[in-house]
């Protein structure tokens, strides 16, 4: 009786943990996984469980030669599915057109993940919803910056329509500098009037992350996860935390997947008051997201859950097998970035107690870059890191403009 050959899946932006993740599910449930990114320092590239690398263009900064490149990578490797992991999944959706025909192509319609991206968009979506919302208020100009903010209070938030990581995520304390924020963040990433920063109520509470999977806007798989820590104040990328239950933001996932129609992955963040009685939605990632190891490890496989929807109809069965005993986890390099971080504001012991949560984890909790059997992506993954934070002037979030825009 005859092997049967899994298909051959094409994985973007493989310089992040996110698409390591990705592509060492993928390759332990049997499929033929192959890399690609702009940069030759990358994760993906140099993991024992990927079949080949190719560099691509960069999707934001020439998006046009990025889908060539594609291209000719799926032609070269034969390729049967492509799963973008980033933002770059808008470029592909895009440019559909001119890829195979045949090709599997794993993201939503272009339409659907522009709604999701745009920040002001998916709160008035969830307002209709009837998902709780931070007030917010879409000047749409820097004069009418100063009113807005007094309607608000202080203090407040102001971010950009789009970005992740809490790229383009500022605090204001008083409405001169929520002026002088906004005219800044304008100038900085070059925003159109039609693409101007919002305005947020700034909500004190807990962080915490809803990771789902559906299908025409049904749940087919929901996990929570709370943020314990985070690279750059409480509005970068979280760096360790833990899943939990909690049923509120479950049934608001539910209301949301319903709301967009959502077939794919997707990922909302959200502020809990203390006593838990109240959840904000914050934002949407109509994408995997940076925590997607805790996921995995505690046995929500959603990236197996995803693709074998695809192709099949529906997820198998073995995607998605909670573990009994609950798993935290922590992203190493995403550690040493806190440290130096809290170095900056003063906290000089602040890498010893990074050394400690990096050496000596509690026993339930597992790396998202590292693996004994898997050594060398972390190694690429600093280079990278360290590359982009001299590249930048050093800044510990560099930012890439064009995909603000």
């Amino acid at each position: 009786m005859s092997r049967k050959i899994r298909p051959k899946v094409l994985v973007t932006y493989s310089w992040c943990r996110t698409s390591y993740i990705v592509l060492e599910s993928l390759a332990k449930a049997g499929y033929q996984v192959y890399a690609c990114d702009a940069s030759p320092w990358t994760m993906g590239r140099f993991s024992r469980h990927t079949s080949g690398y190719d560099r691509v263009s960069h999707p934001f900064r020439n998006p046009e030669q990025f889908i060539a490149d594609i291209e000719a990578v799926i032609k070269k490797r034969k390729i049967d599915i492509l799963l973008p992991i980033h933002e770059d999944s808008l470029i592909i959706a895009q440019y559909r057109r001119r890829l195979p025909q045949d090709l599997l192509v794993i993201c939503p319609p272009y339409e659907n993940l522009a709604r999701a991206l745009d920040k002001d968009e998916i709160i008035n979506i969830a307002t209709k919803a009837g998902v709780g919302v931070p007030r917010k208020i879409a000047p749409a100009s820097l004069q009418a910056v100063s009113q807005a903010a007094a309607r608000l209070g202080f203090p407040l938030i102001i971010k950009t329509r789009k970005g992740n990581s809490g790229k383009g995520v500022f605090k204001a304390d008083s409405a001169e500098e929520a002026e002088r924020i906004f005219r800044d963040t304008v100038r900085r990433f070059r925003l159109t009037v039609a693409n101007l920063p919002i305005l947020e109520e700034y909500i004190e509470g807990d962080l915490y992350g809803s990771c789902f999977l559906a299908k025409e806007g049904k749940l087919k798989a929901c996990f929570v996860e709370k943020y314990l820590r985070w690279k750059e104040s409480k509005f970068g990328t979280s760096v360790l935390r833990e899943p939990c239950r909690r049923d509120l933001l479950e049934e608001y996932t539910k209301k949301m997947a319903e709301a967009l129609g959502w077939t794919g992955i997707g990922h909302f963040d959200f502020i809990a008051t203390p006593d838990r009685s109240q959840a904000f939605l914050v934002e949407m990632n109509p994408r995997f997201w940076g925590a997607l190891n805790l996921a995995v490890q505690n046995g929500y496989n959603f990236p197996l859950g995803l693709v074998s929807m695809y192709e099949n109809g529906e997820p198998i069965s073995e995607a998605f097998s909670p573990k009994k005993k609950q798993r935290g986890s922590l992203w190493v390099v995403g550690e040493i970035i806190a440290a130096m971080a809290e170095i900056r504001d003063g906290k000089w012991l602040a890498p010893v107690e990074s050394l400690q949560r990096i050496f000596f984890p509690n026993k339930d909790i597992y790396y998202d870059d590292f693996r004994w059997s898997d050594p060398l992506p972390l190694l690429m993954e600093m280079i990278y890191y360290g590359y982009n934070f001299f590249r930048s002037g050093y800044s510990i979030n560099p930012v890439d403009v064009e995909m603000m825009q």
